[in-house]
């Protein structure tokens, strides 16, 4: 996991061919970006842009993905995204093949991440987290951008 802020997203183009041009299209969205699927390089990377109110931990779950790297970003609000290592979870629903997801049971050993506005974590594979947790179980409109690139 990596976790900073966009202004210093320069420093991470070196740990993935595809980390500049996904850094780049994440700082080009804009208010009037439409919340949508944006394709920057096909199925290679794409960025998938939501505008929703975060959930108390318990409404939310401990997922993975096989083939793409995450990298969520907050534009407007905040959230607390937990993440541990998949090894030793439990699968509840195993989409990984058609999906490149896959749910696990909550845990009491993760890390937290706090995003706010500006603020993005990188996610690899085998690294389970569980986003949209509200700050203080308190729902709070955030609108975030997944940029998803093949590992």
């Amino acid at each position: 996991m990596i976790i900073d802020s966009i202004k210093n997203a320069h420093k991470y183009y070196s740990v993935h061919p595809a980390f500049e041009k996904a850094f780049e299209a994440l700082a080009g969205i804009t208010e009037k970006t439409h919340d949508e699927r944006i394709t920057v390089d096909g199925e290679d990377l794409f960025i998938n842009l939501s505008t929703y109110t975060n959930k108390n931990v318990d409404e939310c779950l401990f997922e993975s993905h096989n083939k793409y790297i995450d990298i969520q970003y907050v534009l407007m609000g905040e959230e607390l995204i937990d993440v541990c290592d998949t090894e030793g979870l439990k699968v509840t629903e195993d989409r990984l093949e058609t999906d490149d997801i896959a749910f696990y049971e909550n845990t009491e050993i993760f890390s937290t991440a706090y995003l706010s506005e500006g603020v993005f974590v990188v996610l690899f594979p085998g690294e389970a987290h569980r986003p949209m947790v509200a700050p203080d179980g308190k729902g709070v409109k955030t609108r975030k951008a997944v940029a998803k690139i093949v590992y």
